[in-house]
C-alpha cells in the first residue's frame, strides 16, 4: 500500500551523514543528478552506485528502508520500461537506473537532515538571492511540502482502508468504475489536507513564526572540513562521468 513510500520522513540517528551539513547534503544532491544525466557506460554506474551504497550504509539507516522507496514507484518503472520497448530506445537500463538512483539519493537527503536543516541549507543556498526574493519564505515552504509527503500517504492509505471497509473494490478493472473509487479518494485527501494546513498555520502562528524574518538556527550541523574534503570527492566524481 502508500504506507511503503518513506520519502519525506527523517530518521534521528548519531551517523556520519547525520552530522554532515545540510548545505553540502543539498550541494551533493544536485551534483550527483547533474552526474546521472551524463552516464554513458557501465563504468559510470558502478561507480555511483559504490557511492550511493556508501551513503546507505554510513547513513545506519536500513537498506530496505531505502528500497521501499523503489517499490513505492513501481508503476513508473514499469511505464519507462514500456516507452523504451515501443520506440526501441537502447538506454532502457540507464534511465531505470537513473531513476532509482534520483529517488535513493534524494530518499538520503530526507532520511538524515531535520526539518530545521533542511530549512537553513536552503536559506545558506539562497542567501546570494536574498534581496531579490523572500528566501526564508521559500525554504520554509519546500521544507513543509517535503515533509508533507509521509502524513499525505498515510491519510490515504487509512482512507483506501476505510473505504475497502465499506466494500468498495479498488480492483476493478472497469475504467470508469475505477475512476469513480479514486474520486472517492481524492476529493477526502483533499479536504484533509486543507485542515491540516489551516492547523499547522494556526500552530505557527501561536508560536509567533514571523514570515520574511530572519531567523537564528539551534543545533545545526555547520560546514566542516569533512564536508569540504566529500564535496571534492563529489566534484570529482563529476568531472569523470563528464569527461571520461
Amino acid at each position: 500500500m502508500l504506507t511503503n513510500i518513506n520519502f519525506g520522513k527523517y530518521y534521528e540517528r548519531d551517523s556520519v551523514v547525520h552530522k554532515l551539513s545540510p548545505v553540502f547534503k543539498i550541494i551533493s544532491l544536485l551534483i550527483m543528478i547533474v552526474s546521472i544525466f551524463f552516464i554513458d557506460s557501465y563504468k559510470d554506474i558502478i561507480m555511483l552506485t559504490s557511492y550511493l551504497i556508501l551513503m546507505m550504509i554510513y547513513s545506519d539507516i536500513n537498506i530496505l528502508t531505502y528500497l521501499r522507496n523503489i517499490y513505492s514507484i513501481k508503476i513508473f518503472l514499469v511505464f519507462i520500461l514500456i516507452i523504451d520497448l515501443i520506440f526501441n530506445i537502447n538506454n532502457t537500463i540507464y534511465d531505470l537506473y537513473k531513476l532509482i538512483f534520483i529517488i535513493i539519493y534524494s530518499s538520503a537527503l530526507t532520511y538524515t537532515t531535520s526539518t530545521s536543516e533542511i530549512t537553513y541549507g536552503i536559506e545558506r543556498m539562497l542567501r546570494p538571492f536574498n534581496n531579490y526574493i523572500p528566501v526564508n519564505d521559500i525554504a520554509m515552504i519546500i521544507t513543509l511540502t517535503i515533509r508533507y509527503i509521509p502524513t499525505l500517504t498515510m491519510e490515504a492509505d487509512r482512507i483506501i482502508k476505510a473505504q475497502k471497509m465499506r466494500g468498495i473494490n479498488f480492483d476493478n478493472k472497469n475504467i470508469k468504475d475505477k475512476i469513480s473509487t479514486l474520486v472517492g479518494v481524492f476529493i477526502p485527501m483533499f479536504v484533509l489536507s486543507l485542515k491540516k494546513s489551516e492547523s499547522l498555520g494556526d500552530i505557527m502562528d501561536l508560536r509567533l513564526y514571523n514570515y520574511g524574518k530572519s531567523r537564528t538556527n539551534l543545533r545545526t550541523n555547520k560546514w566542516k572540513k569533512k564536508d569540504s574534503l566529500l564535496l571534492v570527492l563529489n566534484i570529482l566524481i563529476l568531472s569523470i562521468v563528464i569527461f571520461y
